[in-house]
């Protein structure tokens, strides 16, 4: 499995109104094309842009822009985060 579990710390539930964006931890090996299809196939949305980073604790971060206008906020509320 390459999404590990979502990542909403305080700074981020602002991101998830303002940008329509929503961060994963994601597999250290995975690539922006399989967690793209990988979200999309779970949760049913439609991905925009992916950008990923290392954390300082070495896990790896996915930032996913999707499309529409609350779609991150919906996505949010069905997973428990707000």
């Amino acid at each position: 499995m390459i999404i590990k579990c979502p990542y909403v710390p305080e700074k981020v539930t602002g991101m998830i109104d303002r940008d329509n964006t929503i961060e994963f931890i994601v597999d250290l090996k995975a690539t922006k094309p399989q967690i793209k299809k990988e979200i999309e196939d779970l949760y049913d949305v439609e991905v925009i842009e992916i950008r990923t980073m290392i954390t300082p604790r070495g896990e790896k971060k996915a930032v996913v822009r999707l499309a529409g206008d609350k779609t991150a906020n919906e996505l949010a509320t069905r997973l428990g985060l707000l």
